[in-house]
């Protein structure tokens, strides 16, 4: 009997510990979330209370949309073409950072500088670079197009992205030099006392050994480059033509400036459906430890 009043005395406690915190999830996270869902069905201006339901109308205008599919176009290329990208050189500075010398050292010393700076800070000073008059890249000598790097159609977006990289690049450096630091000396050791330096020693030992810190960053990377809205909004706005949009500044746009908000929650949830489908993918793809399978085999 004590027993038993004692674990309904810690189950009582349990629950008064989480029970706010559950009701303010719920009521702040769970509860809009599956409302936009509902919201999607209808038409509104987000104005009036008067709303008008139209089923799946509101996806079915999307699909006729350019600027629509520019926004999906952009941000895809964003997670399957730039967030690649971002890691692969991420990776390579993180090895870079590695050891005692005096570059590393620098290296490990200005490597957040751009994540110190806030996102509008960024997007200004690259929308500065970018300048076709008095930009720093004008002051190089390389001029670009007429109408200048973020006005020219075919170089708006890698301008954009070489944007993001840049302030995206560091954070995973980071994560990735930790990783590095966590090996145990003796493997490397070891590789070394088998021969298995350089390169081999990367395919084969280190990168499997990183595993759990690529699944993390892999997943943060898919949500990070699906989420890109105030670099974009303040560098371009999607200009020109659209060439930069994304969903998330697209989906502002739909709110704000056309005020057709059931559009709007239709964007939230095919953005939704992507980002689930992609954290799906990456789960199954990278569900097991290679070093596990290998130790196994």
């Amino acid at each position: 009997m004590a027993q038993s009043g004692l674990r309904r005395g810690r189950t009582a406690f349990l629950v008064a510990c989480l029970a706010p915190a559950l009701i303010l999830y719920l009521g702040l996270v769970a509860g809009p979330f599956f409302q936009v869902f509902q919201l999607a069905t209808f038409r509104f201006s987000g104005v009036s209370t008067k709303r008008t339901f139209v089923g799946f109308q509101n996806f079915q205008d999307l699909w006729s949309e350019e600027p629509f599919w520019w926004a999906i176009r952009n941000s895809m290329t964003l997670m399957l073409v730039v967030g690649p990208i971002i890691l692969a050189l991420a990776l390579a500075l993180a090895h870079g950072m590695a050891g005692p010398s005096r570059q590393a050292k620098m290296l490990r010393a200005v490597i957040l500088f751009p994540n110190v700076l806030s996102v509008v800070a960024v997007a200004l000073l690259w929308r500065s670079v970018y300048n076709p008059s008095t930009g720093l890249l004008r002051g190089m000598g390389l001029t670009g197009p007429q109408s200048g790097w973020l006005g020219d159609l075919n170089t708006a977006f890698p301008a954009f992205a070489f944007a993001f990289i840049w302030v995206s690049v560091g954070f995973y450096a980071m994560l990735f030099s930790a990783a590095l630091q966590s090996i145990p000396v003796e493997v490397n050791e070891a590789s070394d006392l088998e021969g298995c330096t350089g390169w081999k020693r990367f395919v084969l030992i280190t990168y499997p050994l990183l595993w759990s810190v690529r699944r993390v960053a892999f997943v943060h990377v898919t949500i990070a480059t699906m989420s890109v809205f105030a670099l974009v909004h303040v560098m371009t706005d999607g200009a020109p033509s659209e060439r930069t949009q994304t969903i998330l500044n697209y989906l502002f746009r739909l709110m704000t400036m056309e005020g057709r908000y059931g559009h709007a929650s239709a964007v939230a949830v095919i953005n939704i459906g992507i980002l689930l489908a992609a954290s799906v993918m990456l789960w199954l793809a990278m569900r097991r430890d290679p070093a596990d399978s290998r130790r196994k085999a």
